[in-house]
């Protein structure tokens, strides 16, 4: 081959090889936008479901911003903690986007995990079997839950859901103390049981926004003992993962007047 065809040659090469690249490098921009994007969502959903401290979109850009992106949109659904996030990302060819959302996962009731029922219709009603306080603000317990990422939280007997969602209960006087503690309206489960010839109302306090709904539960919905209705969270005024757990005569979620033990056994 001549000198002037193998130069030819070469360059021909070459300018077939920039586009290969500039496409390689565009691609991979692509993905680091979807990878950062899932981040930043998750970080929103982390916060709209008080497992993270800040407000959600902010700390959302945080995220992106620490890794030389930006967010472009920032969606919230507080009712079901869900976030959805757009973030651009600088590439060779320009920029690119990559969008996510983010928030707790709906599970069908018949995917749902269980917990063990006696022989006299109670369930413990959390997946741990312990608690982190005993009687307190009435006859209150605190159940123990694993952290972050929430334990299954059960129906303790068969019944039908009172409430589900937000209490309307607004910040108490401790929480105005330690504004620290405070992570938005706690959410609660509310369940209403037929125990014998008496009536008898349970709750389970600060759970992970949405939760309850993610397993299919609402006012209205019949559960069995055992059944999983929430998940554990941080809503409300709490300085850690736990759920607040109550039984009563009447329709409360504080300051209730029966015993758990009672009805559950020792931890």
């Amino acid at each position: 081959m001549s000198a002037p065809a193998a130069f030819a040659c070469a360059i021909a090469a070459l300018c077939l090889a920039v586009p290969v690249i500039g496409a390689g490098a565009q691609l991979e921009s692509d993905r680091r936008a979807d990878a950062l994007a899932d981040a930043a969502a998750l970080a929103a959903a982390d916060a709209l479901g008080g497992w993270a401290e800040g407000e959600p979109c902010a700390l959302a850009a945080a995220v992106a911003t620490s890794a030389g992106a930006g967010v472009t949109r920032c969606e919230l659904d507080a009712a079901q903690a869900q976030a959805r996030v757009v973030v651009a990302v600088d590439a060779p060819l320009g920029r690119v986007s990559g969008s996510a959302r983010a928030g707790p996962e709906r599970l069908e009731p018949s995917e749902a995990p269980g917990g063990p029922v006696g022989a006299d219709g109670w369930a413990w009603p959390s997946a741990q079997r312990g608690v982190t306080q005993g009687h307190h603000d009435g006859l209150a317990i605190d159940l123990s839950v694993g952290g972050p990422g929430g334990d299954a939280l059960y129906a303790p007997y068969d019944g039908v859901v009172v409430a589900a969602g937000p209490d309307g209960g607004g910040i108490p006087a401790v929480c105005r103390a330690n504004p620290w503690w405070w992570h938005g309206p706690n959410h609660t489960v509310l369940i209403r049981h037929a125990v014998g010839d008496r009536v008898i109302y349970s709750s389970h306090n600060h759970i992970a926004p949405a939760s309850a709904a993610a397993l299919g539960i609402a006012a209205g919905s019949a559960v069995r003992a055992g059944q999983a209705v929430a998940r554990a969270g941080m809503s409300g005024c709490t300085s850690g993962p736990h759920t607040h757990f109550t039984l009563a005569s009447s329709p409360v979620n504080a300051f209730p007047d029966l015993d758990p033990f009672a009805y559950l056994g020792a931890p």
